[in-house]
């Protein structure tokens, strides 16, 4: 936006000429200073550092805590007749299989289909176990959020039918 001054010395004829002096946003009040402008004002600027500083470091802090949170995962779940328990580690990975006594009056089969039941059973919670450990550090919505879960989510996880 350029800005109309009248001016008459060194114009012939005494008459008021029109001078066009542009203004700068960023120079505030158009004489070169930081007058009213914040992106100038060197305090301002100082204090938005501080906040966008410490915001970054409670967020490394969130995202540290919902790593070891993640880590320390460990979940057990059984099959829809109790017949097999299965423990999975934050990896997914199986830790442990706990077989009840009713596996001896079953057919192979059966305790074939209850050991991957409780297995995908024990995988579902552990992404429901990671979901709630993420909503509490660095929030579900976040993009370091869906970041973290994006690991935890599988077939088994996304399955309509609910449990096995």
């Amino acid at each position: 936006m350029d800005r109309i001054t009248p001016h008459s010395l060194g114009n012939p004829g005494g008459r008021a000429a029109a001078t066009l002096t542009p203004l700068n946003p960023l120079l505030g009040n158009g004489n070169g200073g930081a007058m009213g402008n914040p992106l100038l004002d060197a305090e301002d600027a100082r204090e938005r550092l501080e906040a966008w500083q410490a915001n970054a470091v409670r967020r490394a802090a969130d995202t540290q805590a919902a790593s070891a949170g993640l880590r320390a995962l460990r979940v057990t779940a059984s099959d829809a007749h109790g017949i097999v328990e299965v423990t999975v580690d934050s990896t997914g990975a199986m830790a442990d299989v706990r077989l009840s006594a009713r596996v001896q009056r079953v057919s192979l089969e059966q305790t074939q289909q209850a050991i991957m039941g409780a297995y995908r059973n024990a995988r579902v919670k552990l992404a429901e176990a990671a979901a709630e450990v993420v909503r509490e550090t660095v929030g579900a919505d976040s993009a370091t959020g869906r970041a973290l879960l994006a690991g935890f989510r599988t077939a088994d996880t996304e399955d309509e039918e609910g449990r096995y």
